[in-house]
């Protein structure tokens, strides 16, 4: 091929190719050489690795990797360091290294290496930035977690002696022989509100003392069988079916604790009928692979007003006529407690998904966990 056309494909390459002899001298350089490091191929044949690079004692990282090369003769296939550039910006390269040999008939010789540089200084600072918003996510959502036990333990506390003493008094003055009936169905109303109120105060002396996570590795379809059997009975009153769906479950093992989660689980699916039609049906999916557990519960009924949907996981709201407000902040919490995320998505009229991503290893993907059953 004429050398031309190979100078010129080498040239038209984005990253920064190199050329280096077992002696540690620069055979070539590309064009993009000079914009990713900051030196020509003439810089760098005339002045040599040593008085251009190791000078610098900023670029100790990056000047390892050359000094592993020419003079360990070691190479990898990938390394990812800090480089600053002569005029002064620190970039994010990504280097690799390989050997170049002579091929003959009988063996091939060694003759030097071929080194390969990309700078992926956006991508990286990207990645930083998504970084820091997951920390501050997990920062916000700790401090959430902790603030909602200080109240469920001051809530449980303070108002639990009081509904008790007045529903003692109310049942007293309700069996009375001189009671009109008037105020009889004042008592009555008294009764069914601390009722409520004592459902309240269990729901979130509930939320306060849920048991300390004790993951395990498994698999997790029977946990979710269970919740879906727990809660058949109350759909089937209404002629809803719930259905399971397992997705792309290559891997079949999950890191969760099998308590918490069906606490989890049993409250989206107890939300899913709550707010599905007669008739309707709720559909449950797991997808289950090495980093991750997807678990989610489709609705098709009356969805979540734009309005709404920033108090979802707020405690107390509700827009049930008899609901709390505390099932979704639990399993929010239960979630958090895995190192994982929940996401919903709802349309107003037809129905609602919720997503619990729960990591088998350090995290979660959100984009996997934002994209599967949006349909």
């Amino acid at each position: 091929m004429d050398p031309t056309i190979v100078t010129n494909i080498l040239d038209s390459m984005s990253d920064c190719l190199v050329v280096i002899d077992g002696d540690g001298d620069v055979l070539y350089a590309n064009k993009n050489t000079q914009e990713i490091l900051g030196y020509s191929f003439e810089d760098l044949k005339g002045k040599g690795l040593g008085l251009l690079f190791f000078v610098r004692d900023e670029n100790y990282d990056f000047n390892q990797i050359l000094i592993n090369a020419v003079w360990n003769k070691t190479v990898k296939d990938y390394s990812e360091v800090d480089y600053y550039h002569p005029e002064g910006l620190k970039k994010r390269l990504v280097v690799t290294t390989s050997y170049m040999r002579e091929l003959d008939e009988e063996n091939s010789r060694f003759i030097g290496f071929i080194m390969i540089f990309r700078d992926i200084t956006e991508v990286f600072m990207l990645r930083q930035k998504e970084k820091k918003l997951l920390e501050d996510r997990d920062r916000i959502a700790s401090g959430k977690v902790r603030s909602l036990n200080r109240l469920a333990m001051g809530v449980a506390h303070e108002i639990r002696n009081p509904v008790v003493m007045i529903g003692g008094f109310a049942t007293r003055l309700m069996k009375g022989s001189n009671i009109s009936e008037e105020a009889k169905s004042y008592v009555k109303n008294i009764l069914e509100g601390t009722q409520r109120l004592e459902l309240i105060v269990e729901e979130v002396q509930n939320c306060a003392n849920l048991p300390d996570i004790e993951l395990i590795t498994g698999p997790i379809t029977e946990v979710i069988l269970e919740s879906i059997q727990d809660l058949e009975s109350d759909a089937a009153k209404r002629n809803i079916h719930i259905t399971f769906h397992k997705l792309e479950s290559t891997y079949g093992r999950s890191r969760f604790d099998p308590r918490l989660i069906k606490i989890a689980v049993n409250n989206l699916l107890r939300n899913a009928v709550d707010f599905s039609s007669d008739g309707s049906i709720v559909e449950v999916f797991l997808h289950e692979s090495e980093h991750e557990t997807i678990v989610g519960v489709k609705d098709y009924g009356v969805g979540i007003q734009d309005s709404d949907r920033e108090f979802v996981f707020d405690p107390f709201f509700s827009t049930k006529v008899h609901g709390s407000g505390m099932g979704l902040v639990v399993t929010e919490k239960i979630v958090h407690e895995h190192g994982g995320r929940i996401q919903f998505d709802s349309i107003p009229g037809k129905g609602s998904i919720f997503r619990m991503c729960l990591p088998n290893g350090d995290h979660c993907d959100d984009n996997r966990l934002f994209e599967l059953w949006t349909k």
